[in-house]
C-alpha cells in the first residue's frame, strides 16, 4: 500500500494547534487534541443577499460576483433590471420592452435580452432582442423567430438560443446562433420542448429537462449537447423537470449545474454534470422554479423564482476548501426599557443606548456587552432625535429635543462611568440631526429648523468647541430623520426627508452626491452602522421596513433583511458588525436588538478516523 508521503509527496506533520492557513488536501496531527486532521472540499448552498424585486419568470448571466437578473414576473410583466456584486442586489436601469421568461446570455456588462412574453396579445412570443452594457439597454438585431420559455448562452458576439415556445402554448426544436450582428437559424434540437436550463458557450453548449408540450409526461429527463454544429442527445437528468436554470457561463458543457425547477411542485434540487453523467449535489434551501442563475458548476447563483409565491430569495452554491458562513441578523440582548427615536452608539459589542421616547421624552441609558443590556446612569437632561458620537468609554450626546418640546443645543459628555453637561453647546439647536465620529472630533449635520424646513448646515467638534461645516448640496433643503455614520472626516447622511433615497458622502471638507438607496426611507429614522463613507449599512426605516442596503462607497446593495422591521431607531457598529436598537413603528416602541454579522469564509478542517 502507498503512504501519505508516496502520494503526496510530503509528510504528515505534527502541530500543537492548526495550521493558521493549510493547503487543500492538506492532513497534520494535532498533538493536543490527539487527533489526525485535514483540509477537504466541500459543497454547499448559502443565503446570499436578497433581490431588491421578488420575481420568478426570470433568467439570469454573469457570474456569482458579477451577476444579472432580467425582467420577469412579480403580479405583472416588468422591465426590472437588478445586478450582483457579490455582497448585495442593486436596481439598475430597465429593459425597453416588459416581459418574462425572456432568453437571458452574456456577462454583467455585456448581456442580450432575447424574445420572451410580452404583455399583449397575452399567448405571442417575440423576437425582440436587447443589448446591456452594464448601463444600459438599446435595440439589437431580433430573433428570426417570435417565441417564450427559450434559453440562452454564449456571449454579446457568439450567441445561442434555443427551447423557445412557438407561440407560448406550443414547444420547439429551433435555435439560433449570433455571430456578432445578426442572428441566423442553426441546427434543430433532437427534441421538441420549452422551460430547459442551459449552461456553456456557442460552440459547446449543454441543454437540459424541460416541458415536452404537449404529452402526459411533460418534465423531462432529457439532455443535450451542441457543439456549433449538431445537436447530441446525452446523459440524463436523475430528476425530470421544467422552469429550472443553470450555472450559465460554464466554461464549455464539461461542468454545469441544473438548479431548482418544478416536478411539478417546486423543488431545490441540484444536479451537476461532467460532461458524461448527471449526479446529485447538495440541494438549495429554498424550494423554487421559474428562477434565475448564474455563475459557473463551482461558483453558481440561483435567485428569485416561485415557491409559490414570488421569491427575493438569493442563494450562493460553491465547492470550496473553506465554509462559507452567510450574513445575517441574529437576536440580542434584550434592552431593559423600551423606546423609540433613541440613540445609540459604540461598537456592536460595546454600546450605550440613551434617550428616547415612550409617552414623554426619556433620560434613560442602558450599556450592552454584547451579550446583555444593563441599565446605566441617566442623562443629566433627557433627549430624543439627538445626535451621538463616541465609545462606552468617552461618548457623547447632543441636540435632539429636551422636555417640553425644546430644539436642544445641549451636549453631555460619557466618561465611562457617568454623564456631565459640557458646557460647549451647539450654535444652532435641532432634532432629527445625524452624528457620528469620536468625543474629540465629532460632527453633526442636517435636522429641523425650528425657524422652517431642514437644516442644510452642520458642525464639527474638536473637544473644545463647534464650528461650521460644509453645508449639505442640491435643492433639497437639507435632511430630517435621515440616517448616516462614518467619522468626522469620511461620514455618509442618506434618506430621511425630504428625499427618501438621495445619498451624501463628506470628506471633512464638503458634502458630495452620492448613489441613491434602492428602497426610500423618507419616514421615521432608520437605523446606520459603518466606519467611513465607503462602509456601510442602512437598516429599517419608516413605518416598519426590514430591508438592509449596503454601501460600498459607489452604490447601494441589498443586504440580509431585519428579522423585525422598524423605524425611529438607531445603529452602530460596523458595516459587517453592526448593531440596531429598541426603536417601532411611529405609535410602538420595542427593547428589541438585532446583530448583523457579514458573510464569512473559514478553512474546512475535517478529523479523520478510521471509522
Amino acid at each position: 500500500m502507498a503512504t501519505f508521503k508516496e502520494i503526496r509527496g510530503q509528510t504528515i506533520k505534527k502541530y500543537t494547534t492548526n495550521p493558521a492557513d493549510p493547503l487543500e488536501g492538506q492532513m497534520w496531527y494535532n498533538n493536543t487534541t490527539g487527533t489526525l486532521k485535514g483540509r477537504i472540499v466541500t459543497e454547499a448552498w448559502s443565503s446570499g443577499s436578497p433581490l431588491s424585486t421578488a420575481r420568478a419568470y426570470t433568467y439570469g448571466c454573469g457570474l456569482q460576483t458579477a451577476a444579472l437578473v432580467v425582467a420577469g414576473y412579480d403580479g405583472s410583466i416588468t422591465t426590472d433590471v437588478e445586478e450582483y456584486n457579490g455582497s448585495g442586489w442593486s436596481e439598475q436601469n430597465n429593459l425597453g420592452t416588459s416581459r418574462y421568461n425572456c432568453g437571458v446570455l452574456g456577462i454583467q456588462t455585456a448581456a442580450f435580452a432575447c424574445g420572451g412574453r410580452p404583455p399583449a396579445p397575452p399567448d405571442s412570443g417575440s423576437t425582440t432582442v436587447e443589448n446591456y452594457d452594464g448601463s444600459s439597454w438599446t435595440a439589437a438585431p431580433s430573433l428570426n423567430s417570435a417565441r417564450t420559455y427559450l434559453a440562452g448562452v454564449g456571449t454579446t458576439t457568439a450567441g445561442l438560443v434555443a427551447m423557445g415556445g412557438q407561440p407560448r402554448n406550443t414547444a420547439s426544436n429551433l435555435a439560433e446562433e449570433y455571430n456578432g450582428s445578426s442572428w441566423s437559424a442553426a441546427n434543430t434540437n433532437t427534441t421538441t420542448r420549452r422551460l430547459v436550463g442551459a449552461g456553456g458557450v456557442q460552440t459547446s453548449a449543454v441543454y437540459f429537462g424541460g416541458d415536452l408540450y404537449p404529452g402526459a409526461d411533460r418534465d423531462t429527463v432529457i439532455a443535450e449537447e451542441y457543439d456549433g454544429t449538431n445537436w447530441t442527445t446525452v446523459g440524463s437528468l436523475n430528476t425530470g423537470r421544467n422552469f429550472l436554470c443553470g450555472s450559465t457561463n460554464a466554461p464549455g458543457n464539461t461542468a454545469v449545474l441544473a438548479m431548482g425547477g418544478g416536478t411539478p411542485t417546486s423543488t431545490g434540487s441540484t444536479e451537476g454534470y461532467d460532461g458524461t453523467v448527471w449526479s446529485t449535489r447538495p440541494s438549495m434551501t429554498t424550494a423554487r422554479k421559474a428562477l434565475a442563475g448564474a455563475g459557473i458548476a463551482t461558483a453558481a447563483l440561483a435567485s428569485g423564482g416561485s415557491i409559490p409565491p414570488y421569491s427575493d430569495a438569493t442563494e450562493e452554491f460553491n465547492v470550496s476548501a473553506n465554509v462559507v458562513t452567510a450574513g445575517a441578523w441574529a437576536a440580542g440582548g434584550t434592552v431593559p426599557y423600551t423606546s423609540r427615536q433613541n440613540m445609540s452608539f459604540g461598537t456592536q459589542t460595546a454600546a450605550i443606548n440613551c434617550g428616547g421616547y415612550v409617552s414623554s421624552t426619556l433620560d434613560t441609558a442602558a450599556s450592552y456587552d454584547g451579550t446583555n443590556w444593563t441599565a446605566s446612569p441617566a442623562l443629566n437632561v433627557a433627549a430624543r432625535m439627538g445626535g451621538v458620537a463616541g465609545t462606552t468609554a468617552a461618548g457623547l450626546q447632543f441636540g435632539g429635543i429636551q422636555p417640553p418640546a425644546t430644539y436642544s443645543t445641549n451636549v453631555q459628555t460619557w466618561n465611562g462611568s457617568a454623564w456631565a453637561d459640557s458646557p460647549l453647546n451647539l450654535t444652532t439647536g435641532t432634532y432629527g440631526l445625524m452624528g457620528c465620529g469620536t468625543q474629540t472630533a465629532a460632527l453633526k449635520v442636517g435636522g429641523e429648523n425650528p425657524a422652517g424646513g431642514n437644516y442644510t448646515t452642520g458642525e464639527e467638534f474638536d473637544g473644545e468647541g463647534w464650528t461650521a461645516s460644509g453645508a449639505l448640496p442640491g435643492p433639497s433643503g437639507g435632511k430630517y430623520v435621515a440616517a448616516g455614520n462614518g467619522v468626522q472626516t469620511s461620514a455618509i447622511i442618506t434618506g430621511g426627508s425630504p428625499s427618501g433615497t438621495a445619498t451624501f458622502e463628506y470628506n471633512g471638507t464638503s458634502w458630495v452626491a452620492g448613489g441613491d438607496l434602492g428602497t426610500s426611507r423618507p419616514g421615521t429614522q432608520a437605523g446606520s452602522a459603518g466606519a467611513t463613507s465607503d462602509s456601510n449599512i442602512v437598516i429599517g426605516g419608516g413605518p416598519a421596513l426590514s430591508v438592509t442596503e449596503g454601501y460600498d462607497g459607489t452604490a447601494w446593495s441589498t443586504r440580509p433583511a431585519l428579522g423585525t422591521g422598524r423605524g425611529s431607531t438607531n445603529g452602530n457598529g460596523t458595516a459587517t458588525a453592526g448593531l440596531l436598537v429598541s426603536g417601532g413603528p411611529p405609535s410602538s416602541t420595542t427593547t428589541l436588538t438585532e446583530a448583523f454579522t457579514g458573510e464569512t469564509s473559514a478553512a474546512n478542517y475535517k478529523t479523520i478516523t478510521t471509522s
